[in-house]
C-alpha cells in the first residue's frame, strides 16, 4: 500500500475504503479455491454473445440458450486423457518442474520445510494442504513448494489435488442440461394479451455493437 500512495492517492485512497478481502489476494477466503482478482469470467461470457446483443430481447435470450445448450452438451462429453483436465493436467506439470529450485526438508508429521534457491523458506503441510506461501490453500493446486515435499513422499501430486478439480466435480458439473425449444408457432397459447414491442427509434450516427466498458 505504501508503493501505491506513492504513486496515486486517489487509488490508495479508493483501496482504502473497500473490504481487502475484495482485491488483495492475502485477504481471499481460502473456501472457494479461486485466486482470480481480474473479471474474466464476465469479458469470457460478453465475447460469446456479442453477436446475439443487437437483436430484439426475444431473439437475443434464444440465441443464448442456444449457445448454452450446444456448449454444456458439447463439454458433457469431452474425453480426459488423465483424472484431471488438460490445462490443470498442464499447471501440474509446470508446477513440477518448478519445483526443481526447491529443496525440502522433512520435519515429522506432514511438514516440511522448503528452501527455495532463489531466496525464501516455506512451510508446507501436506495433510492440511497448506504452504506458507498460500498459493495451495487458496487455488487447491500444490504450489511449487508443496511439489517439492509430495516429491519426498511416494505419492503422485495429483492425489493432493482438489477435489474440485478431478473429473467427478466436472461431470457434476455438467450433468444438467438445457432442454430444446420447437419453433414459435409451436408454443402454447396462454390467452393473455401480447405485449407490444416499444416503438423504435433510429439513432443517429452508426449502431454500436460492442458493450460500453467502465473506464479502467
Amino acid at each position: 500500500m505504501e508503493k501505491m500512495l506513492s504513486q496515486s492517492d486517489a487509488a490508495y485512497r479508493w483501496l482504502q475504503e473497500k473490504p481487502a478481502y475484495h482485491w488483495s489476494r492475502s485477504h481471499f477466503s481460502t473456501h472457494f479455491k479461486c485466486d482470480m482478482i481480474l473479471n474474466n469470467l464476465c469479458e469470457s461470457f460478453n465475447s460469446a454473445i456479442i453477436e446475439a446483443r443487437d437483436k430484439p430481447i426475444l431473439t437475443l435470450l434464444e440465441r443464448i440458450r442456444s449457445y448454452l445448450m450446444l456448449r454444456m452438451a458439447r463439454l458433457r462429453e469431452t474425453v480426459w486423457t488423465h483424472d484431471v483436465g488438460p490445462r490443470i493436467f498442464g499447471i501440474v506439470e509446470k508446477l513440477t518442474t518448478e519445483s526443481a529450485q526447491c529443496i525440502a526438508s522433512y520435519a515429522g508429521g506432514e511438514k516440511y520445510q522448503v528452501n527455495n534457491i532463489h531466496g525464501g523458506m516455506y512451510v508446507v503441510d501436506l495433510e492440511r494442504h497448506t504452504c506458507t506461501c498460500r498459493k495451495w490453500d487458496l487455488c487447491g493446486i500444490p504450489c511449487s513448494h508443496s511439489m517439492a515435499a509430495i516429491a519426498k513422499t511416494e505419492k503422485s501430486p495429483y492425489d493432493f489435488l482438489h477435489s474440485l478439480y478431478k473429473r467427478g466435480a466436472y461431470d457434476r458439473a455438467y450433468e444438467s442440461y438445457i432442454s430444446p425449444m420447437p419453433s414459435q408457432e409451436y408454443w402454447r397459447k396462454t390467452g393473455h394479451r401480447p405485449i407490444k414491442p416499444p416503438l423504435y427509434h433510429k439513432q443517429p450516427g452508426r449502431p454500436r455493437t460492442s458493450r460500453q466498458k467502465e473506464p479502467d
